[in-house]
């Protein structure tokens, strides 16, 4: 296993070939044309408002119908245009180094009979001999899972188009995909160069899967709204949390993280946790049966079906579904819930699998008792979690919180250096030049003063010389709403 680097963001756009870029050209002016007729179709056909609204059968969970938008007259000059306008498109040549180098690092990976396998949580890219790859996929398969019957597939198809004729997108959905799994690599474990350990993904989804996001989006949304359960979103929401910490010098962190969240997360874990959430928000029967079916999921690996060993329903979180993200949120909320009648819903928190909280004055075997404690809450729902406590510095997400100083600064991971697209991409120009702005406002929000922010800008500010930007990054507050001044009445002397 050799670790790759090539010293730029693989998110950088190649020039295409002239057929490549046609090809793209002509479906996007497809797609500009059945949009603008289907606008003017919905615009001109007469309805009944009131009737559309109190009608469930139009909503479409952002399906897209199959049929093809009737023509109007008065698009036809416009779309003759757009057509013409492509037909006569012409080409010029353009040298530039970094996209010739683009160009030889992909046919250098096109050509390779090796693997190019991307880092779990970093920008690094390991390759890999074949058997070698197929090796470390095979044992993350077997390890949780076995072969599935025959008759899976169809039988999960069968129940998929059940629901689907009942929401009236029966036209509209497809069957689940048979998507090869694959992984990526945890190279921030420990001991990684010896003993690698892989994140399995699985691309293999039923579409009811996107319906079942939406269900599970309002649900957590009125369950974190009713219970004011800190379950956070991002970093400005833990800064948020951090700074009106009082007293933060008599307190002291513990951070958890739960392994192998997704995958562990158990039919009966997921069903008391929609219980939970019942109290708080509307679920009818209907939406359970949509969550539930889009847990039943396989696994597909040289075109064959696995599905999870310690279950025989084909139940499974996988990452990679619809709405894996918003189940873990649910159960967190759950959990969350037991965790803050003890501990209080103001000193503990969590993000997806990463949870972080406040003791205040505990001593080295009072936080002992505590990291046991929180470990036998996870274990009775069958999770795991590695715990630290007596902690007064955390890293967590990317910030660094400090209980002694009260601050907080941008953190990374040690072996993971910040890429940014180069100015020679073939991005959008607006998208280059906002860049530097938004990675300038990032550090600034995510760094407690000038100081902290000038500790950590040449680590970026040197990425962004790399990729060809010339800005130099600027602390800048974001900026507080000022309260409004109240219009008082002005007295007249008589």
């Amino acid at each position: 296993m050799e670790q790759i680097r090539f010293n730029y963001s693989m998110k950088n756009i190649p020039i295409p070939t002239r057929n490549t870029y046609l090809k793209s050209l002509i479906e996007k002016v497809e797609s500009v044309i059945k949009r603008m007729r289907w606008k003017a179709f919905f615009y001109e056909k007469s309805t009944d408002k009131k009737d559309q609204q109190n009608d469930d059968s139009n909503n479409k969970f952002g399906f897209k119908s199959r049929k093809c938008p009737p023509q109007n007259e008065d698009l036809d000059k416009f779309e003759e245009d757009l057509l013409e306008m492509v037909k006569n498109i012409k080409f010029r040549e353009t040298y530039d180094e970094f996209q010739n180098q683009l160009n030889k690092d992909i046919n250098r990976i096109n050509s390779s009979t090796k693997a190019f396998i991307p880092a779990d949580k970093t920008t690094n890219l390991y390759e890999l001999d074949k058997a070698q790859y197929d090796k470390l996929l095979q044992n993350s398969i077997t390890a949780t899972y076995k072969k599935a019957s025959q008759y899976a597939i169809s039988t999960i198809n069968q129940e998929a188009k059940s629901i689907a004729t009942g929401l009236h997108i029966q036209d509209r959905t497809e069957r689940i995909a048979e998507r090869q799994a694959f992984i990526s690599l945890k190279d921030h474990k420990d001991n990684f160069p010896n003993n690698p350990s892989c994140r399995l993904i699985n691309p293999a989804k039923s579409e009811i899967g996107r319906i079942s996001k939406q269900i599970l989006e309002n649900i957590n949304a009125d369950v974190r709204n009713k219970t004011a359960l800190k379950q956070w979103k991002n970093s400005s929401s833990v800064i948020k949390w951090f700074v009106n910490i009082p007293n933060k010098q008599q307190h002291t962190f513990a951070t958890f993280d739960i392994e192998s969240f997704y995958p562990s997360i158990s039919e009966e874990l997921l069903t008391n946790a929609i219980h939970f959430a019942k109290k708080h928000s509307k679920i009818t029967s209907q939406d359970i049966e949509i969550i539930m079916h889009s847990r039943k999921s396989l696994l597909f690996n040289n075109s064959t079906a696995w599905v999870k060993k310690d279950n025989d329903n084909m139940f499974d979180v996988t990452m990679g579904s619809h709405d894996g993200a918003e189940v873990c949120e649910l159960v967190g909320l759950f959990i969350l819930n037991n965790l803050c009648d003890k501990y209080g819903k103001d000193n503990i928190g969590l993000y997806r699998d990463d949870g972080l909280a406040i003791l205040k004055n505990t001593t080295g075997p009072q936080a002992e008792r505590i990291k046991k404690d929180i470990t036998r809450h996870f274990k009775q729902h069958g999770l795991r979690i590695t715990i630290q406590t007596n902690l007064k510095v955390v890293n967590y997400l990317d910030v660094t919180f400090n209980l002694t100083n009260e601050s907080y600064r941008p953190y990374r991971k040690p072996n993971d250096e910040p890429l940014y697209i180069s100015t020679k991409s073939n991005h959008p120009p607006t998208i280059i030049r906002q860049l530097p702005a938004a990675i300038n406002r990032r550090i600034s929000d995510i760094s407690c003063n000038q100081e902290m922010f000038d500790n950590a800008k040449p680590l970026y500010e040197k990425a962004l010389k790399s990729s060809g930007f010339t800005e130099n990054l600027i602390y800048t507050r974001p900026k507080t709403p000022t309260p409004a001044k109240k219009n008082r009445k002005r007295k007249i002397m008589v």
